[in-house]
């Protein structure tokens, strides 16, 4: 190309194309030696053409411009008159066409014709930052996506082209989706704050197109993610709660050297809870369940990072006294984390009797356990459902805070603290995913009521703020984590069809759209959950933890309703049950006609022979 480029550069100085060159034929032999010795010298031959980039140019006019100077100083010395003094200039800007231009146009083959431009899906990139540009790359150079447009808040970056690919204001996704049959976006703003991304993908969310994002910086750069690792959006993405920084003493002062024990280990907030603990450096962790497989997994997932630190995977229920208490005394435990519970309120409301002898008659147990063993701190996990309870699951948890509160008066040796909150996310009765799969199956989503709304939070969130709440007990205290505004379910289900890339259905839309069932609130089921029962609430040190003053009942009296409670169970005294929970449970009503198959057939066998006969007269 060089000897080319020189012969091209003469015949455009002097417009004739047959001119004789034989006296200087030389020239061009020059031309093309020293060009590609200093082309080798350069590295530019060590450049793959096919990721060839703008970088790559600097070479090339490395290389030209040596090539151009041997051209200059030969002409000057060899005093050659028939060779035109202003042919090297053209000949710099040609060979650089020649040599750079060929090679961006095999490039272009690899990029373009080879990749199939026209088959490959249209996608658009929000965020034109460092983030978005390497993504641009990655997915130039793949086979599958084609990045057709940047979207970007910076209005000063707007009609800017990065990578061929033209910067648009955010104002203009909706005309981007319809002009370019957009499917998906992927969001590249790893620097973005929690609440700046909440912000962009609420925006996305009331648009039918499936958001994705792509890991940040500092997670390519520890190997925690690979650059064209693009993930769906989590739903947690949506709450744009800020974590606010972990105290570390607080995390450290009840786990940090102890010998700590987790009841209900595998579900989801307890096998969290091991997660946070296992790092906090304990002398011994004992996981405790009764599910086999819950256990086996998260022993699993452990085992590797445990260390030295001593682990225990034990099954065994709550409801074995004895057992419970041979394992505080014989491990020394000197934290018990009482995670151990049925929450799902649908089933517990089929399962009355199973689900009061768990949640109340279990959590006496490993109370009661951990004051005979002298244990120094006991934290229950409690839920938003003790709040003025309209189901069993929520009558229970209210139970099991009162026998903490009774204990806590009493106790000299053990401190008793419980901590509240609402739903976590992706837990195992989450309507999250529920969702996600009936999304993925085609709809329809079904929504309990249109006005429905809860309280969400992250299970790693959740279980650190556990951890510091128990630390700063003194005994008996109520913790309330900090959930930040409740969540309407309904705007939830039509966010997440959004971000799945589908449309929501209405009665004109065709039947490929996902429609919204709404199937009515179940038995014990509320519209809206709260998290304190009084209005006396106060702060703690914690910005996200908050302490609150309920109402218990006395020592004595808690023993004698436990008692009652656990004989009820064994005799599955249904009547006798109704009775104690509604008595001890503040504004509790139970179904008059629950959902216990169990029960609705017990109470109907009672009524029908307490139904005295009609006798005949003998008149």
């Amino acid at each position: 190309m060089l000897p080319v480029a020189l012969w091209v550069s003469i015949v455009l100085r002097y417009g004739n194309l047959y001119m004789d060159m034989m006296p200087f034929w030389w020239m061009f032999v020059l031309a093309a030696f020293a060009g590609i010795t200093a082309l080798f010298k350069f590295g530019f031959y060590r450049a793959i053409v096919r990721y060839i980039g703008p970088s790559s140019m600097v070479p090339v006019i490395q290389g030209v411009t040596v090539s151009t100077l041997a051209i200059m100083l030969a002409a000057y010395f060899g005093k050659i008159e028939a060779f035109p003094r202003s042919a090297p200039v053209i000949f710099w800007f040609i060979s650089i066409l020649f040599v750079g231009g060929s090679r961006m146009a095999i490039r272009a083959y690899f990029y373009g014709w080879q990749n199939n431009y026209l088959t490959r899906e249209p996608v658009a990139i929000y965020g034109a930052g460092d983030s978005g540009a390497q993504l641009a790359i990655t997915l130039l150079a793949g086979s599958q996506y084609m990045p057709v447009a940047f979207i970007d808040d910076n209005r000063e970056l707007r009609k800017n082209v990065i990578h061929g690919v033209r910067v648009y204001d955010s104002a203009h996704i909706d005309r981007l989706i319809k002009e370019n049959g957009l499917k998906q976006v992927f969001l590249a703003i790893p620097s973005a704050t929690i609440e700046q991304r909440s912000r962009i993908l609420n925006n996305l969310a009331s648009l039918p197109i499936q958001v994705k994002t792509v890991p940040s910086f500092s997670d390519l750069i520890f190997g925690a993610a690979s650059v064209n690792e693009v993930r769906e959006i989590e739903i947690s993405d949506l709450l744009g709660r800020e974590m606010v920084p972990a105290a570390q003493d607080l995390l450290e002062a009840s786990v940090k050297g102890k010998a700590v024990l987790v009841t209900g280990a595998g579900g989801t907030i307890g096998s969290e809870l091991c997660r946070q603990i296992i790092d906090l450096g304990p002398s011994r962790l004992v996981l405790f369940d009764n599910s086999e497989f819950a256990l086996y997994r998260i022993e699993n997932e452990l085992r590797d990072e445990s260390g030295e630190i001593e682990l225990l995977v034990l099954l065994g229920s709550i409801l074995n006294e004895e057992y419970l208490s041979k394992v505080m005394n014989n491990f020394e435990i000197d934290t018990v984390y009482h995670a151990a519970a049925f929450k799902h309120v649908p089933m517990v409301e089929a399962n009355v009797i199973e689900g009061v002898r768990n949640n109340v008659v279990g959590t006496w147990n490993v109370v009661k356990s951990a004051q005979r063993n002298e244990v120094a701190e006991l934290v229950l996990v409690s839920s938003d459902k003790a709040v003025r309870p309209t189901n069993v699951m929520g009558a229970t948890k209210r139970l099991g805070e009162l026998i903490v509160q009774a204990y806590a008066s009493e106790s000299k040796k053990t401190r008793y603290s419980m901590v509240r909150f609402g739903n976590v996310l992706r837990s195992s009765g989450s309507v999250v995913p529920l969702f996600e799969r009936q999304i993925k199956a085609g709809g329809p989503v079904t929504v309990t009521h249109k006005d429905t709304t809860r309280y969400f939070m992250t299970a790693s969130e959740a279980a650190e703020l556990v951890i510091q709440a128990g630390a700063m007990a003194q005994g008996g205290e109520l913790f309330v984590l900090d959930m930040g505004e409740p969540v309407s379910i309904n705007e939830l289900a039509v966010k997440m069809i959004h971000l799945h890339g589908k449309a929501l259905a209405t009665e004109d839309d065709s039947e490929d759209k996902i429609a919204i069932e709404y199937t009515g609130l179940r038995p014990g089921e509320k519209l809206h959950e709260e998290l304190i029962i009084g209005q006396t609430i106060t702060g703690t040190k914690h910005p996200k933890i908050m302490r609150a003053a309920e109402e218990g009942i006395s020592f004595k009296e808690l023993q004698k309703l436990c008692e009652q409670i656990e004989v009820a169970c064994e005799s599955a005294d249904y009547k006798m049950i109704r009775v104690l929970l509604e008595e001890n449970v503040s504004g509790y009503k139970m179904h008059a006609v629950g959902s216990d198959p169990v029960m609705k057939l017990d109470l109907a066998n009672q009524a029908a022979s307490n139904v005295m006969p009609i006798q005949k007269s003998d008149d």
